[in-house]
């Protein structure tokens, strides 16, 4: 059963990836800048002080607006290292978006300092209102569930700090699908934001 369900997943992946691959560079860019608006204009974003974001890699939303505009409005900003050895991911703060470097895969990761995840743990005070989690994603489903590229990194994630989270998935409307199959353990973020 898991392995029919999990050769299921790598196909709706693959069809995903390939649909959001195909979107011409233009019409990203075009579409990523209505969804960081959309995003910059919610309540969600007005409430919180503590975002934690990516850096976009290959056809994925852009959040570079996001990001500088966090830093403009005094916001804390935190973006994820990957672990892949350990299957896991921490975020870090990040001040300046120039001193990113190449990590896991290319993509641009701060350096470690100390963790978003040790902050919650000194400051257990902290509201989930107060942390937005804008996160990436290859396809998201009429029900609400969302697929990564199959590393579990933010359902890890979400499983272990969710409560404290507010979560936002950010995709282009191309990559929404009826049904994906759903794992016991993949969490459904607590908004979409697509265009």
């Amino acid at each position: 059963m898991g392995s029919a369900n999990g050769s299921k997943k790598d196909e709706a992946r693959r069809r995903a990836l390939a649909v959001r691959d195909a979107l011409p560079p233009e019409y990203r860019k075009m579409h990523s800048e209505a969804i960081m608006e959309d995003v910059l204009q919610s309540g969600q974003y007005e409430r919180a002080r503590i975002i934690l974001s990516y850096s976009a890699f290959r056809s994925e939303v852009d959040t570079d607006r996001l990001n500088r505009e966090a830093l403009l409005r005094g916001k804390e900003l935190y973006l994820p290292r990957t672990y892949a050895g350990e299957k896991r991911m921490s975020f870090y703060p990040v001040r300046d978006l120039s001193k990113l470097e190449s990590g896991y895969q290319g993509i641009l990761e701060p350096r470690e300092t100390a963790s978003f995840e040790r902050r919650t743990e000194e400051d257990r005070f902290l509201a989930k209102e107060e942390v937005l989690m804008v996160m990436p994603g290859v396809a998201f489903d009429e029900r609400g569930f969302r697929m990564g590229y199959g590393g579990g990194y933010y359902d890890r994630y979400l499983f272990q700090y969710g409560a404290g989270i507010t979560s936002m998935l950010v995709a282009f409307e191309e990559q929404k699908v009826s049904i994906l199959p759903a794992g016991e353990f993949d969490v459904k973020p607590d908004f979409i934001y697509s265009r």
